[in-house]
């Protein structure tokens, strides 16, 4: 028996629909528990000896406040729909293993990095200077490899589950504007609560497919969505 959720890649041998969804649900809410558990401790800390409120030194995009400061009332659409299935797009759908659906995961994947970094760089309008990239990506990899050739690499599944939810965590540190090796601990802590919310959405794309976790992804946000729409209210 496989454990961990990342190794479990054939549930829906054995298991029901909903008994997948109870496990992904379950894993989800006992790790954020622990994870938040673990950022009041970490907040405490910092403003005892420091006074400084670490998620408002961080100033993540992901803090609701800030991507109502930074987007307004765009930032509900962008949190709920656009940010999801952008996202399952770039660290999840080539899971399949079909040579469309990494292409066009990869294509995505480089379009986030190239606008990305040009966005930190000071570039205006980067993710269109970073569309051709990862149109030229996904471009190259769908007419220069096989399905036989993506098919073939099937037994890498496991440590590339491991490797979506990994990156999918670690990505998030791009948008935490204020990052200093002073923050870092309690950026890592966040990091670990995205890394277990990514691991529920491999185990449900993988299991039940990709809107499954487009869905998951997108619940995962309602709460921020409500958080947003009460700061913009009282703005």
């Amino acid at each position: 028996m496989q454990l961990f959720i990342l190794n479990r890649t054939n549930e829906r041998q054995t298991k029901s629909v909903g008994r997948i969804l109870l496990y992904a649900l379950l894993f989800f809410i006992v790790t954020r528990i622990a994870v938040m558990l673990m950022l009041t401790g970490c907040t405490a800390i910092y403003m005892a000896n420091t006074g400084i409120n670490p998620m408002q030194g961080l100033s993540f995009f992901g803090n609701p406040s800030v991507a109502a400061a930074g987007m307004g009332w765009w930032a509900l659409p962008y949190v709920l729909l656009v940010a999801p299935f952008f996202e399952e797009c770039c660290f999840r759908l080539g899971l399949s293993f079909r040579r469309w659906q990494v292409a066009v995961g990869l294509g995505a994947l480089t379009l986030f990095f190239v606008s990305r970094f040009l966005a930190i760089a000071g570039a205006q309008h980067s993710f269109w200077w970073g569309l051709p990239a990862g149109i030229v990506v996904a471009g190259l990899l769908y007419g220069f490899t096989t399905d036989a050739f993506w098919q073939a690499k099937k037994g890498w599944l496991r440590p590339m589950m491991w490797c979506s939810a990994g990156l999918f965590a670690l990505v998030h540190l791009f948008a935490m504007q204020g990052l200093t090796w002073f923050l870092v601990p309690y950026a890592l802590l966040i990091c670990l609560m995205l890394f277990f919310a990514g691991s529920v959405m491999v185990y449900l794309r993988v299991n039940l497919g990709f809107l499954w976790a487009v869905g998951a992804h997108a619940l995962n946000n309602v709460p921020a969505v409500f958080m947003i729409t009460l700061v913009l209210m009282q703005s």
